[in-house]
Parts: structure tokens; C-alpha cells; sequence
């Protein structure tokens, strides 16, 4: 797919470690682009390892053929996992999705409301994971697939 990416409003943040761009993807009668491929192109156009890069918040105009939206290119992999979003991190599959549903969550809350003393530490003992623990362990595992390459 053949498009033109036009950056504005560069930024160096040195307190993320990161360069925030506002992103304008020019694209005439052709569909949006990718993601992915803007990705690529950003990483082609700084110098920058693809796993860097961010791309959120492509919006189409009305009638085609531009597109606008916000970039982040972070200097390592590491400042990545620090500063960005979970929301993003599942998104590209970084951290495993949450696992249950609202529903379950709301049953556990409405029987702890309707018990007293030690069985209610059991109730939410019996739904509770530590979730902290489970995400920093797949963002330890996904740099150790970073430090050979």
C-alpha cells in the first residue's frame, strides 16, 4: 500500500525517553493504512527498531485520503514497558488479557456484602490472583526474547 507520511509537532520528551509526533498519513483513493505499516514507515523514517514504535489514534477524515493521529518512538524496550499504557501493552499482546468478566467481579462484591468475618476473606480469596505479579513476570519474558537479537 502506497501512502505519505507528514509529521508535525515533533517532540523530544527526555523525562519518557521518547519522541511524540502528531502523525498525518496522506493516502489518495486508497484505503486507511495499517497500523502496522505505519509503524514500519515511522521506524524506516527515524532510524528506530519497529518494537519502539507506537501509533495510536488513526482517524479517517471524511471523504479519504487523510488520515491523523499521534505516534510514540521510545528509545528502548524497556522505557516502553515503563511508560506506556497496560491498555497498549495487551493491545500488542505484551501483557496477557484479563482473564473473568465484570459480571463475576459484581456476584464476589454482592456476596461480600452479604457475609461477615472469616468467610469473607475466603469468598475473595477464592477470586483473587495477583495480577501484579503475573504481568511483570510476561514483561520479564518478553525482554529476555530482546536481549539475544
Amino acid at each position: 500500500m502506497t501512502f505519505i507520511v507528514k509529521t508535525r509537532k515533533v517532540l523530544l520528551n527526555k523525562l519518557l525517553n521518547r519522541r511524540q509526533l502528531s502523525v498525518e498519513l496522506l493516502h489518495p483513493n486508497k484505503p486507511t493504512p495499517s497500523q502496522e505499516s505505519v509503524v514500519k514507515e515511522l521506524a524506516q523514517k527515524y532510524k528506530a527498531d519497529e518494537r519502539n514504535v507506537v501509533v495510536y489514534g488513526l482517524r479517517t477524515s471524511f471523504g479519504g485520503n487523510r488520515t491523523t493521529g499521534f505516534a510514540l518512538i521510545y528509545d528502548t524496550q524497556q522505557y516502553l514497558l515503563k511508560f506506556e499504557p497496560k491498555f497498549r501493552l495487551r493491545r500488542r499482546g505484551i501483557i496477557p488479557k484479563r482473564d473473568g468478566s465484570r459480571k463475576g467481579w459484581k456476584e464476589v462484591k454482592s456476596k461480600l456484602k452479604k457475609t461477615r468475618g472469616s468467610e469473607k476473606t475466603k469468598i475473595y480469596m477464592s477470586r483473587k490472583t495477583d495480577k501484579r505479579e503475573v504481568i511483570r513476570a510476561q514483561k520479564e519474558t518478553y525482554l529476555k526474547g530482546f536481549v539475544g537479537k
